[in-house]
Parts: structure tokens; C-alpha cells; sequence
């Protein structure tokens, strides 16, 4: 049985150092409200996936390869396994923020220490 990769636009990426982490949000109607009794009065309009990615120790290449198809926030297609429809699947994703460490920075042996970024989804689950 072939592993299945993690990929962006069709491209394996450098896999994340333990998996993504799984989050997920709901967005509710403007009059949800917790009223002074503590009781919630909520009307969920749709929930979408996100996912934590984390990789350590890349090279320059890798990095910018990443922060080509991800960085500017605009939407690209994720192929990974979703927990909540139980299957590999590929949707739309965007990144509206990341962050990089860098390790090292000698010419033609940079070393990055850590990248890592919320993909959000762009349809609801």
C-alpha cells in the first residue's frame, strides 16, 4: 500500500517534524450571546479545519519552496488526512500567518531552525 504524503498544489513538501496538529473553528451569528445567567444562546454557522504545520531543521531550499506556495495568504490546495472525515482527502487552504527561525545564514549551507504556520480551510466541513 502506498504512503500517502502531505502536499501542496500537487508538491510534497518536507513533512512536518510530528504530524499536524488538528484545530478546528466555528463561526457563530453576530446576536449569539451568554447572557447574565451564564446560559449560552448560540447559532453556529459553519466550522472550518485548520492545521498546525512544524518542521524543523530545513535548508534554504526547502523553505523557500514552502513560503512560495504558502506565504501572501492566497489559497492554495492541501492533500492531507482529515481526523474529521476519517480519510486523506484535498481541499482549500490559506495561511494568513507564519513564523521562521533562523539557524545559520553561511553561503550555500543555510540552515533553518524551525518554520512553521496555520493553514486554515476555506470551505466549511
Amino acid at each position: 500500500m502506498a504512503q500517502e504524503k502531505i502536499t501542496i498544489n500537487g508538491t510534497e513538501i518536507r513533512q512536518p517534524d510530528e504530524g499536524l496538529q488538528f484545530n478546528f473553528e466555528t463561526t457563530y451569528t453576530e446576536d449569539s450571546t451568554r447572557v447574565q445567567s451564564g446560559t449560552g444562546h448560540f447559532t453556529p454557522m459553519f466550522t472550518v479545519e485548520s492545521f498546525g504545520y512544524s518542521a524543523s531543521w530545513l535548508t534554504a531550499e526547502e523553505v523557500s519552496t514552502i513560503l512560495q506556495m504558502v506565504a501572501k495568504g492566497k489559497n492554495f490546495t492541501l492533500h492531507y488526512f482529515s481526523p474529521y472525515y476519517g480519510a486523506w482527502r484535498s481541499d482549500t487552504f490559506y495561511v494568513g500567518q507564519g513564523s521562521l527561525e533562523i539557524g545559520r545564514l553561511n553561503t550555500d549551507r543555510e540552515r533553518f531552525d524551525s518554520l512553521s504556520f496555520n493553514m486554515v480551510g476555506v470551505n466549511p466541513i
